[in-house]
C-alpha cells in the first residue's frame, strides 16, 4: 500500500513538474515579484527554491480545482443519465400516468402547462406518490380562489392533494384538464446543476489566482512580528552588556553567541538574521552597523530603522549613546505594551458575534415552547 502511494505521488509530482515548465509564470506567479518579497525578507540569499516550492503548491491548488470540476461534471453526467429513466409513462389511450412505488414516497419533481385566459402559464410542482396501499392523505380546507391565475394554482395543488386519496390502484393517471387551464401538458422538471458547476469552478480558481502571493505575504508578516516583538528585548541586552563594560560589536557578538547556544529546535527569525550578520561581518570584515542598517532597511520597521540611525550617529560617543539606547528600549517597551493592549481589544470585538449568536439561541430556546403552546 505504501509503495502504490508512493508511486502515485511520483507520478503527480512528474505531472505537476511538466505542466510548470510550460505554464505562463503570471498564472502561479511572477518571479520577480516574488524576487523582490523574498529580498524584503532574506536579502541577498538564494531562494531559488523557496520561490519554485510555493509556485508548484499555486499550481497544484489550480490541477485541483480542475479535477473536483471534472469529477462534478461527470456526477452531473452520471445523474441526468439516471434520472432520464421514464417515470411519465403513457398508456395506449395516451393518457400519462405514474408507477406507485413499492414502498415509502416518490417526490417527482413537474412543470406544469397551459394557457389561462389565453396567455401560457406554467408552474413548478412537486407531486409525492405514497406507495401501493399506504395510509391515506388528508385533504386540507379549500380555499375561494379570487383570479383565474389564482383558479389555475389552487386547482394543481388540489390534485397534488388527492393524489394519495385512493390508494388502492397502482397507477397515478395525470389530468388532461383542469379548472381554469386550458391546454394543460405534464412534463418531468430536470434540475441542472452544471451552471452552478462551472460558476463555483470560475470562482475558485479566480480565488486561488488573486491569493497566489498569499504565502510570501503571510511570511513577511511573520518576520515582521517576530522583529516587533524581539527588538525590546535585544536592545535591552544591548544596554546591559554596554553598561557592563562592553562596546557595541562585542555586546552583539555575545549575545548572537548565546542565541546559538541556547536556540535547540526554536527559530527565530529576527535572531537568524542576526547570526547571519554575525557570520557576514566575521567572514568579510563588514562594518556591524552597516549590515544591521541594510537590514533594517530591507524589513523596512520604522522603529528598528531608526534604532540603527542612533547607534550610527553615537557610535563613538560612549556612555552618550548608552543613555539613548536606554531611551529607545524604553520607547520600545510602550509601543509593545501599547500593541499588545490593542490585539486584546481586538479579540475582544472578534467574540461579540460568537456570543450574539449564543443569545439568540438561548433566547429562541426559550420562546419556542411559547410560541408552539400558541
Amino acid at each position: 500500500m505504501k509503495k502504490s502511494n508512493n508511486f502515485l505521488r511520483r507520478i503527480i509530482e512528474s505531472c505537476i513538474d511538466k505542466i510548470f515548465v510550460k505554464l505562463p509564470d503570471r498564472i502561479t506567479g511572477k518571479q520577480i515579484n516574488f524576487e523582490k518579497e523574498f529580498f524584503r525578507i532574506y536579502g541577498l540569499k538564494n531562494v531559488g527554491n523557496e520561490i519554485e516550492a510555493i509556485k508548484k503548491e499555486n499550481l497544484k491548488r489550480y490541477v485541483g480545482i480542475l479535477c473536483c470540476f471534472l469529477l462534478l461534471i461527470f456526477l452531473s453526467c452520471f445523474e441526468l443519465l439516471g434520472n432520464d429513466q421514464k417515470i411519465l409513462l403513457t398508456d395506449e389511450k395516451g393518457r400519462l400516468y405514474i408507477e406507485r412505488p413499492t414502498k415509502g414516497n416518490q417526490s417527482i419533481p413537474l412543470m406544469v402547462y397551459g394557457k389561462v385566459d389565453g396567455n401560457q402559464w406554467n408552474k413548478a410542482v412537486t407531486l409525492t406518490v405514497r406507495a401501493e396501499g399506504s395510509n391515506k392523505m388528508i385533504e386540507t380546507e379549500k380555499k375561494e380562489p379570487e383570479t383565474s391565475e389564482e383558479e389555475a394554482n389552487v386547482s394543481v395543488e388540489q390534485f397534488l392533494r388527492t393524489v394519495n386519496k385512493s390508494d388502492s390502484e397502482k397507477i397515478v393517471y395525470l389530468p388532461d384538464e383542469l379548472s381554469g387551464v386550458q391546454s394543460l401538458s405534464w412534463e418531468k422538471k430536470q434540475s441542472n446543476t452544471l451552471p452552478i458547476i462551472i460558476f463555483a469552478a470560475i470562482l475558485a480558481l479566480l480565488f486561488t489566482y488573486l491569493s497566489r502571493y498569499d504565502a510570501t505575504k503571510k511570511l513577511a508578516a511573520k518576520c515582521e512580528e517576530s522583529i516587533s516583538q524581539e527588538l525590546p528585548e535585544f536592545l535591552n541586552k544591548i544596554v546591559l552588556l554596554m553598561n557592563a563594560g562592553l562596546v557595541l560589536t562585542a555586546a552583539f557578538e555575545r549575545i548572537v553567541r548565546d542565541y546559538g547556544e541556547r536556540k535547540f529546535g526554536n527559530q527565530s527569525y529576527f535572531y537568524n538574521q542576526l547570526e547571519e550578520i554575525h557570520t557576514k561581518t566575521a567572514q568579510v570584515n563588514s562594518p556591524l552597523i552597516v549590515e544591521l542598517k541594510l537590514f533594517a532597511e530591507r524589513s523596512r520597521n520604522r522603529e528598528f530603522m531608526r534604532l540603527t540611525n542612533v547607534m550610527a550617529d553615537n557610535l563613538d560617543k560612549g556612555t552618550e549613546l548608552v543613555s539613548k539606547l536606554q531611551a529607545e528600549s524604553s520607547f520600545l517597551w510602550f509601543e509593545r505594551k501599547k500593541k499588545a493592549e490593542e490585539k486584546g481589544k481586538l479579540a475582544e470585538t472578534k467574540l461579540t458575534i460568537p456570543l450574539a449568536i449564543q443569545l439568540l439561541v438561548l433566547i429562541m430556546i426559550t420562546v419556542a415552547p411559547a410560541m408552539m403552546e400558541m
